[in-house]
Parts: C-alpha cells; structure tokens; sequence
C-alpha cells in the first residue's frame, strides 16, 4: 500500500551548523553537524543523495535541500531495528513506519521522488514494536531484505519481492534460532547475514537461490592458519552486486581479525595483509567486489579505510587528501557505512571536538571555479562587463585587479574574452 505524506521536515539541528570543506576544483567534505546517534548510510551512485538516521526519524540529505527528516517514521531503538538504504538512483529508501492496521512497526520503501509510502509486510506476528525492519535493498529497489518476526518472538531474515511483493521467510539449519538478513546481491538471488547457532554465536550465513527459486543457506566457517579445526565466521554485512563475495566481521583467532570475503569457489579469505590490529568490519562493497569499504576495531577507532584489488587498504584520511579535501582539526572520519557504486562518494559518521556528526566524503572534483563572476554573484552578466570596463588597463602593483582574470597584470582583451565565453548562470 502507499500512503502520501507531508514531503519535508527540515532537521534544523544539523543544516544549522552544517560544513563543508574543500579545496579549489577538490572533493569535498560535508559535516552535516552534532547530532548523537545520526548515522549517514548509504548513498545513491552518483552521491548526490545520501540517507541515514537519527534519535527522531530517517532523513534524506542532497546538497540542495540540505538534511530532510522523513516524518513518521521510526527510527533504530527502542524495540525497533533497520537500517537505512537507499536506490542507485536515489529515488527510493527504505525505513520504518507504523503499519496503521497494528499499529506495529513495519519494514517500509519511502519513494522520495513522488513522498509516497510503500508497506512490505512480516510474517503476522511482532516482538515489542516491530513487525519487520529492513536491513538492506538491491540497487534497482525490487529486492529488501532483513528480520521479520514469527510468533514468539522468533526472529526470522526475510526476502522482499517487488515481482510478487512477498516477504518470504529465510531458513536456518539451526531450528528454532534466530537469523537476520543484512545485504543482497543486484538480481537479488544472493542474501548475507548471520544465523545464531545452539550455543548463540551469530555465525556468518549466506542464502542462494537455487535453480527451484527456493533459498539454501550455507553457515561459514574456514580453518585458521596453522590450526586444523574450522572456527565459525561472525556475522556477515556486505555482499558484491554481483553476488560472487560476500563480506563479513574478523574474529581475533582468525588471522587477527582480518575482514574476510567468502565466495562459492574459494570458501573464506581473509582481506589480508590487515591495516592494523584488530577486528574488521566490512560495510560495502561495488559491483565486482573490486571496492570495499571497512573500519578496523569498535566502532572504528582503528582506522577506517578503502580496500581496492588495486591498492589494498588505504585509509579514509589519505583518500581525503588525494582529493585535496581538507579535514578539520580534531575530526575523525572514523566510522564509515556505505558508498556509491565507484566508491567517490564515502558516508558515515565522524567524531569530533564536540561529539559526532554524520559526513559525507565527496572524492569526486568539485566543479571548475566560476572565475569570470567578478562580483561573485552567480552569474557572469552586464554587472561583470561594467566593473571589467571600469577597470581596463594595467593593474596597480601591490592593489586588488578583480578583473584580471588571467594574473597577467593587465586587464585587456584575453580577459575580456574569458569573460564573455563564461557568459550566464555559473555552474
């Protein structure tokens, strides 16, 4: 069903105290301000919309618009989980709402584009407040996945079908205990999570579609170096688009803790050699598994970094600096959750002087400066042309010579014409 609703709701908190910070014709970096508990999660593929949560709702954010709450919505807490994901297109993200027949919180798809409200269901049942949450989507939207619950307070990993629009319930080979469903693969044919085991550890799982259309799960294990019995994996969060790696959380007795990728052909790899000591944690991954983006220990005060088939580890702070994207003082990009598809628009949450803040790393250039708006008015017009005119000549040795658009020392004809090829709305 859907459901339209008020459009806007502007988080006055953040836009109040937003930053941005660059370099001429750099990337950029957008603090979107102190807020505890705001996580930015996820990003469309071009990074022009980004989508996470705060204490009061789920919010989306575009640099026009700036941070806007989604209202009624219900965000993580409280007896209610899910997280923020959104389309490769940016037009639809997922979130919680009360369904209005239970009165229950529900996995939902908020169509940001047309502010409609799209309910997926659960199994009938609810555990406190929820229903169903909603943990992760395919780029396209047809696919959600997450934890829906059975009677009893059972937690179940379920798969949303946009086709048949059926929430369909995952199995364990652990009867009776609980699984969740973190990510899917693009075709939505392959689904990873975790699946609790007798003994309550959250063992990493993986769910294939097999050639019947019926799920099969696999629990991962491997068997560390120099050992010869198999540890169970933690939990797994990311998955390729392509659906060939899944991506999961570093125990210490494997190859200390090292994230690891897992695949059909090759079984459980670590993502080795490890930046630094500690646990792993992978959050996404690209198309072909060629990106991925990881944070080593609790909530990533190890270091936060981009793992590439190219480069290995490098970290978020180096990245920043390639793009000539300018850090504060006393930030720490320390806590990434998601990316675009090539991995030039990086969201998370950083910590700073006075708490946390949701960021939005922008690795792409920024856009050429718009050097003939002398007056710095957001277009090159008549207002321009009057001040170049009134200016014509040699410029005063030592003075201000707005006009001299090409620092020759002189404003004449080469300026002139830069101006006028620049004519009209800056970009």
């Amino acid at each position: 069903m859907t459901t339209p609703l008020p459009r806007r709701l502007a988080l006055a908190a953040i836009i109040a105290s937003c930053g941005l910070y660059s370099s001429a014709s750099a990337g950029e970096l957008f603090l979107l301000g102190y807020v505890n508990y705001s996580y930015a999660e996820d990003s469309s593929d071009d990074g022009q919309v980004v989508v996470g949560t705060d204490p009061l709702a789920y919010w989306y954010w575009t640099q026009q618009t700036g941070v806007v709450r989604v209202p009624n919505t219900i965000p993580p807490g409280n007896g209610v989980g899910g997280q923020a994901r959104v389309t490769a297109d940016g037009t639809r993200m997922t979130c919680t709402t009360n369904n209005p027949d239970t009165t229950k919180g529900e996995a939902t798809i908020y169509h940001i584009d047309t502010s409609q409200y799209q309910l997926l269901g659960s199994f009938g049942f609810n555990c406190d407040a929820e229903r169903s949450g909603a943990w992760g989507m395919s780029p396209d939207g047809n696919h959600v996945v997450g934890l829906a619950w059975n009677t009893g307070c059972s937690a179940k990993g379920f798969d949303w079908n946009a086709a048949t629009n059926v929430i369909t319930p995952l199995g364990t080979t652990y009867f009776y205990k609980p699984t969740r469903a973190n990510a899917v693969s693009d075709n939505g044919n392959v689904i990873a999570g975790w699946a609790d085991d007798y003994n309550g550890w959250r063992q990493g799982a993986v769910w294939n579609k097999n050639a019947s259309g019926a799920f099969v799960v696999t629990n991962l294990s491997a068997i560390p170096a120099g050992a010869t019995t198999a540890v169970k994996m933690s939990e797994a969060g990311a998955v390729s688009g392509n659906g060939q790696w899944v991506y999961g959380i570093g125990r210490s007795d494997f190859y200390g803790g090292a994230a690891w990728r897992w695949s059909v052909a090759t079984g459980v790899q670590a993502i080795t050699p490890a930046p630094v000591t500690g646990n792993g944690y992978v959050v996404a991954a690209n198309n072909d598994g060629s990106k991925v983006l990881t944070f080593y220990g609790m909530m990533g005060y190890a270091g936060s970094y981009l793992w590439s088939t190219e480069r290995g580890y490098v970290s978020l702070p180096t990245l920043a600096q390639e793009a000539g994207v300018v850090i504060p003082d006393g930030w720490i990009l320390n806590l990434p959750l998601g990316m675009s598809e090539d991995a030039l628009t990086i969201v998370g949450t950083a910590s700073g002087p006075g708490g946390t803040s949701p960021f939005i790393l922008n690795l792409r250039p920024s856009a050429p400066a718009c050097n003939a708006d002398i007056n710095n008015d957001g277009s090159v017009d008549g207002n321009d042309l009057a001040t170049m005119l009134s200016g014509w000549g040699g410029c005063v040795l030592g003075g201000q010579c707005d006009a001299d658009l090409n620092s020759d020392g002189v404003v004449d004809g080469n300026d002139l014409t830069t101006l006028l090829s620049g004519w009209g709305i800056c970009p």
